[in-house]
């Protein structure tokens, strides 16, 4: 596994370019803030008996309080779960550095890391070097062993996949996944090492980062596009000077 190190956006747009070059193909994107966090979906962190526990008590009690998915759809309610902030074993990734940017700058305190992947590349070693939807055959089981249902087909440990952005927020944030049915890390896998590239983030440089995606446009409201944030971020204007009205 390759792993660099930035301290501004020029620098990571050149990390980028050689990423591409590298790999030839669409690149995807994940900030961590802690450079201590590793690549695990938040299901695969707790014990195993509660994913399907999550997943079967989320779609008996969701539907009293929102529209859902039929019950046995379990192709929406899995990235809605995940939306949610449910612990799924999705993974989520963007196709925007600019946005995995974002969240790598949380936590100033502390180092942070971007994570490049080739979705291509990964998937190479299981199902060769293409991108299927989450509705795709290959997929299905990955998905329905989640909610503790069994389907045919033979199991890939993660693959990287499309899902639909039928939600604000992932269409503002350019969202995609990996899905996950092994529980180890994903940058502890030797057939993936091929695909990731590490950059890290000092945390002495995280202010700067922040200031020049504030430039470009990124800032909260713009990947949680509700009233809520936006009325947040507005409360936060200061004044120009300090002189007292």
């Amino acid at each position: 596994m390759t792993e660099l190190t930035a301290n501004s956006i020029s620098e990571l747009l050149d990390l980028a370019k050689r990423a591409e070059s590298q790999f030839k193909e669409l690149l995807w994107f994940r900030g961590h803030a802690d450079k201590s966090w590793q690549l695990v979906p938040s299901a695969h962190r707790k014990h195993p008996v509660l994913e399907s526990q999550f997943a079967q008590q989320f779609r008996l009690r969701a539907p009293a309080v929102a529209k859902c998915p039929d019950h046995g759809d379990y192709v929406s309610w899995l990235p809605l779960m995940r939306h949610y902030g449910l612990p799924t074993r999705l993974l989520d990734w963007t196709e925007s550095l600019l946005v995995a940017t974002y969240f790598a700058t949380a936590l100033p305190d502390h180092d942070g890391v971007i994570w490049i992947i080739s979705p291509g590349g990964l998937n190479k070693v299981t199902i060769g070097r293409f991108i299927p939807f989450m509705h795709d055959p290959r997929v299905l089981p990955l998905i329905a062993e989640a909610f503790g249902a069994k389907i045919g087909g033979e199991f890939s440990p993660y693959l990287a996949v499309f899902a639909p952005r039928s939600d604000p927020r992932m269409a503002a944030q350019l969202g995609n996944y990996t899905i996950h049915q092994a529980r180890a890390p994903l940058d502890e896998q030797p057939e993936a090492a091929n695909a990731l590239i590490r950059i890290s983030i000092p945390g002495t440089a995280k202010a700067q980062l922040r200031n020049e995606l504030g430039l470009l446009g990124i800032r909260t409201s713009s990947l949680f596009p509700d009233l809520a944030t936006l009325a947040t971020e507005i409360s936060e204007l200061k004044v120009l000077d300090d002189t007292e009205v």
